[in-house]
């Protein structure tokens, strides 16, 4: 089915590898994989290839030990003790399984036949016909590509994809795509009433009225995917969906005789073998246990398609929500199923917030511009649940405060630098994070590149919307959500021209990248030392190869006690080279408290992420952090982004032990005012 819940894949990538050119280079072509087949390759292109554990053929058990539930719905509207049956058998499955097979359910075998035809018959249209409907833009009621995050997955899926968005406001016919333009209207209507069928099932699984979850607007949206998996040269490279869940309330899958779908139950991959006459009916995330309704009732499953040597395999995949359709109805947990031994696990909220979410996006004037148009409320999708703003106290207690290390002639006087070491090494084992003062970066530099920051984001919103992407391929990005807005710039190994640069801050941030790699290399000269290693050890290990830059903006909030700046994390770098402006709001997590992080003139802070702490695991702290004001970050990678990934192993990685520094959880609150801050990540 659709990989809609994606992330779960992450590939590593050997040095020197181009992907973001070759991903380009492909999707420009337009014609998808099916476009490769056709022109006979014989080898799978590396922006296809999954980590081992991710095609790995987990143990399978045979089909008498698991299979999934096949469930007949002949005479569910006539008899009502088959009826009764059919509901019954529809709440173990859902609740065991998440996944069912159902036969007789009314859709003609005929119609089904005719469906997987016209879905084939579009692809096999020359690739001049089908580029007409090829693009990236999902707001478009028929989309044609090949994965839908291809641009931003480390690994792309081996399948092409048509979508339609059918309900409740379907396109023209004249834009349907010709080939199956009449018989997805019938099949749509079709599935309507088998989607009400099923619906009215569920409910009456959960001891509600038949037509509740249809009231709540659970069937009022449906969209197909239309999935082409060519036939894979070397299906052992790559996968047809990888490991997801389905984002939608419930899904409705017509596969071919080919198979390939998998199950995850108990830990292990189960096939969903291909029934003549079947659909396969799967809970999804709406439904599920771990978001809303059911409250943990009904269970939605991860599962994967498999690439295959034969093909192509076709299948239709019917997705009953409204996330493309905003609905402004609450959704939570059904209060007639809940009760004291029984209690609301989940907030309400509304499939709308995620189109609030993409139409705030869409402005691309990010926090700053609602602070700019006068709200004095802050929208419901910054809000943050109580648990997240109030877990920890917060500590005044003046025994507790971040170390503050003096640089001053580390390079100069050998006494002075083991004691500096000696400091760096208690302060990353302690705490994770450590303020540093004299460390060669001019207090001049620093307050420029505050003032550069808060420059580019004071300019008119048309020039910073140039900036503002959701393609983690670019070098230079602007993004926002919790309550701030984000410049990002990627500064080492490979920077963006100097033209690329925002014109507002290009000459600072250059000259300040370059000072902070200066000073990285020498916290990791420290840092090495305090692990009893040669200096260059890290270094060596190209942990100061990558520096990704942050530029974050905090806008004063109307209601701080809602929001969090930045919520509770850890870096996942080396190691986070803070600068910070004098309103302050970051927090460290120490001993189950949080500690504020106070502004001192002149000094950085600095973090120890977990990936330091991964490679000598006898080291590290890295801390949680809590954050409200305009910051500058510079984040220390090897290199950033996938395709770059270096192996560690043997004692250079993970032969330390003991955890000796740790990698700590911060976060920001909202609070008023403005502040520039600037990480420099390793």
């Amino acid at each position: 089915m659709a990989p809609v819940n994606a992330g779960e894949v992450q590939t590593p990538f050997e040095p020197k590898y181009d992907r973001a050119s070759e991903v380009k280079d492909f999707d420009d072509t337009k014609t998808g994989v099916k476009g490769l087949v056709d022109a006979g390759i014989s080898e799978v292109p590396r922006i296809f290839h999954q980590p081992p554990d991710t095609v790995g053929k987990t143990s399978v058990p045979s089909a008498t030990q698991f299979s999934i539930p096949v469930i007949d719905f002949q005479g569910v509207k006539e008899d009502p003790s088959t009826h009764k049956e059919i509901v019954k058998q529809v709440l173990n499955a859902s609740h065991e399984w998440g996944f069912f097979q159902i036969i007789n359910h009314g859709i003609p075998v005929s119609v089904l036949e005719e469906m997987k035809v016209r879905a084939r018959r579009f692809y096999e249209l020359d690739d001049e016909l089908k580029k007409q409907f090829y693009t990236r833009d999902t707001s478009k009621k028929v989309v044609y590509n090949c994965n839908f995050d291809l641009l931003i997955s480390p690994a792309a899926n081996w399948r092409d994809t048509v979508y339609c968005d059918m309900a409740p406001s379907p396109p023209k016919p004249e834009e349907l795509p010709e080939p199956f333009r009449g018989m997805i209207v019938e099949y749509t209507d079709r599935m309507m009433s088998l989607g009400h069928l099923l619906f009215e099932l569920i409910s009456e699984s959960l001891g509600l009225n038949p037509d509740h979850l249809v009231k709540i607007d659970c069937a009022k949206g449906l969209g197909h995917h239309f999935h082409y998996y060519p036939a894979c040269p070397q299906p052992e490279l790559t996968i047809g969906a990888s490991k997801h869940a389905d984002s939608c309330f419930l899904t409705v899958l017509l596969q071919d005789h080919i198979g390939g779908l998998q199950v995850l139950y108990e830990n292990q991959w189960i096939n969903v073998p291909p029934v003549p006459g079947a659909l396969v009916v799967n809970i999804g995330d709406l439904l599920q246990a771990s978001p809303l309704i059911s409250n943990d009732r009904l269970v939605s499953v991860k599962h994967r398609v498999l690439a295959n040597s034969v093909g192509p395999r076709i299948s239709v995949a019917s997705f009953f929500s409204t996330y493309f359709n905003p609905n402004p109805r609450l959704y939570g947990p059904i209060k007639e199923l809940l009760s004291s031994d029984n209690p609301p696990k989940y907030r309400e909220t509304t499939v709308v917030e995620t189109s609030e979410l993409k139409a705030f996006d869409d402005t691309k004037a990010g926090v700053k511009g609602l602070v700019d148009v006068g709200i004095t409320k802050v929208p419901r999708i910054f809000h943050q649940p109580p648990e997240k703003l109030h877990k920890f106290p917060v500590s005044n207690d003046s025994q507790f405060s971040i170390p503050v290390i003096d640089l001053e002639g580390v390079n100069n006087d050998p006494i002075t630098r083991k004691e500096v070491v000696d400091k760096v090494g208690n302060a990353s084992r302690k705490w994770g994070f450590f303020h540093v003062i004299n460390h060669g970066i001019p207090v001049s530099v620093l307050e420029e590149m505050k003032d550069g920051v808060r420059r580019f984001y004071e300019q008119d919103d048309e020039v910073k919307k140039q900036y503002y992407t959701r393609d983690f391929t670019k070098s230079v990005t602007s993004l926002a959500v919790n309550w701030r807005d984000t410049f990002f710039s990627r500064m080492a190994p490979g920077p963006p021209k100097v033209e690329d640069l925002p014109p507002v801050f290009r000459d600072i941030m250059v000259n300040y990248s370059k000072q902070v790699m200066n000073l990285g290399n020498l916290l990791l000269e420290l840092l090495s030392e305090a692990l009893g290693l040669k200096p260059d050890h890290l270094k060596d290990m190209d942990c100061g190869g990558g520096l990704l830059m942050l530029c974050h903006y905090y806008p004063g909030c109307p209601e701080p006690e809602l929001a969090l700046g930045t919520s509770k994390h850890a870096d996942n770098d080396f190691f986070t080279v803070l600068l910070q402006d004098p309103i302050g709001g970051l927090q460290v997590l120490h001993e189950d408290k949080w500690i504020d992080v106070p502004c001192s003139p002149g000094a950085l802070v600095i973090n120890i992420a977990y990936f330091e702490r991964c490679f000598r695991k006898r080291g590290a702290q890295s801390a949680g952090k809590l954050g409200r004001t305009e910051s500058f970050s510079g984040m220390f990678f090897q290199n950033f982004g996938p395709e770059t990934v270096r192996t560690y192993q043997g004692t250079n990685f993970f032969g330390l032990d003991n955890d000796m520094f740790v990698a700590k959880s911060t976060e920001l609150c909202g609070l008023c005012g403005k502040v520039a801050s600037f990480m420099s990540y390793w």
